[in-house]
């Protein structure tokens, strides 16, 4: 199961609004920056993995932790966007897509159900490297 890529699908309508309404991205741009930011971001939570609060990933310091990581002119050129306009629509879009997936996790404990375990022993460091390794199996 790809979670980052189920919510991308589910809610790419949402996600695309975002992007045109907000960023200045025509419709065609949006359709594809929207995989492309969410691979990017799928990367970089499984990198961050350790570092991030999973409890809240829509709060302003997870977001921020996130955009910092995440290559935005690496993610532009893969979306046929100009470094400014990725910098423009990551910063647009990810409080939105990171609610989405805190939304679907709700907490610690059901990012481990979406992960396939259960919440026996409370280790946040297993959660988390098992949060990385499931965001990286895409």
């Amino acid at each position: 199961m790809n979670f980052i890529s189920d919510i991308i699908k589910e809610r790419s309508g949402d996600l695309i609004g975002q992007l045109t309404s907000k960023a200045g991205f025509s419709r065609e741009q949006a359709e594809r920056f929207v995989p492309a930011a969410g691979s990017s971001v799928a990367d970089t939570l499984a990198k961050k993995a350790l570092e991030l609060d999973f409890t809240n990933l829509a709060s302003a310091s997870s977001i921020g932790a996130i955009a910092k990581h995440v290559d935005v002119r690496a993610l532009s050129q893969k979306a046929g966007v100009t470094a400014e306009q990725g910098a423009k629509g990551l910063s647009s879009l990810l409080p939105m897509l990171m609610g989405l997936i805190g939304d679907r996790a709700k907490d610690a404990g059901g990012l481990l159900s979406l992960l396939g375990g259960g919440a026996s022993g409370g280790n946040l460091g297993a959660l988390k490297g098992l949060a990385g390794k499931f965001l990286r199996d895409r």
